[in-house]
């Protein structure tokens, strides 16, 4: 008996809602695992949580790295911001017993930074230049806040000085 390709078909439409139900059901905790579940469900089932969870990760790192350097601006405080955005994302997924994703989002942002600027990381002197810049910024940084905290001090002094008068 031969089968019909409208037949095939609709035994095609049948199995993948069964297999949608039954992946998605599980995955939320709505549907309980069978014991005589399909070889395309339980393969399924085994990719989408280890195979989703890394799309995911690439397509939010990928999606807030182009976010971040959108306007073609490229500098050590947007690479840094990725950066600390990624901790925090990793902070997350430790949160939340996703330990083994940790690594996952490191490789996504080091893939970006040098799929995308490479050329800019090496022409700034790679991560020795991230040193020098931070360095030199801490610098900068601590001579505002000792000019501010004299000029603050004097401010004290001078109004202390028109009370006692």
């Amino acid at each position: 008996m031969k089968i019909s390709h409208q037949e095939t078909c609709d035994a095609l439409d049948t199995d993948t809602r069964q297999l949608m139900t039954c992946v998605l059901g599980q995955y939320t905790g709505l549907l309980k695992r069978g014991w005589n579940e399909s070889k395309a469900l339980s393969t399924m089932s085994r990719w989408s949580i280890t195979g989703e969870t890394q799309i995911h990760i690439q397509w939010f790192v990928s999606t807030l790295a182009h976010i971040i350097f959108r306007d073609g601006t490229v500098n050590w405080g947007r690479v840094a911001s990725l950066t600390s955005f990624g901790a925090a994302v990793c902070q997350y997924l430790k949160d939340e017993g996703r330990d083994n994703c940790v690594e996952l989002v490191g490789e996504e942002i080091s893939a970006y930074l040098v799929t995308h600027h490479k050329d800019w990381l090496v022409k700034h002197n790679s991560w020795n230049g991230f040193v020098e810049f931070f360095s030199v910024a801490e610098t900068e940084s601590r001579s505002r806040n000792i000019i501010a905290t004299l000029v603050g001090l004097a401010g004290i002094g001078a109004a202390m000085t028109l009370l006692v008068m």
